[in-house]
């Protein structure tokens, strides 16, 4: 299993909403879901910060999501949604009592 945290700067949360509608989509069909998304700033022009956490079964399933040509289909409305990405990836799970 890998987990990959990703912080998003959102340019505009409307359009982040439509564009994660057809990205989740994408994301099954490569056995890949978000686990848990949580906005951390919104200012009042609908810009500010979203967090992901993401579960993929292996690499090459999310290598594969990041390189559809489906995703690319709305790679305009992500580049209007979304300003900047950072991406941190982990295959290492650890549980703590």
């Amino acid at each position: 299993m890998v987990n990959i945290l990703v912080t998003l700067d959102v340019k505009d949360f409307s359009l982040l909403a439509a564009f994660e509608s057809k990205a989740v989509e994408i994301m099954r069909s490569h056995g890949g879901c978000i686990i848990r998304a949580f906005e951390t700033k919104r200012n009042d022009d609908n810009s500010g910060q979203e967090i992901h956490l993401l579960e993929f079964p292996n690499m090459a399933a999310f290598d594969e999501y990041r390189s559809s040509s489906l995703l690319l289909e709305y790679a305009e409305l992500r580049s209007k949604a979304i300003g900047a990405t950072t991406v941190v990836i982990s295959s290492e799970q650890k549980e703590y009592s």
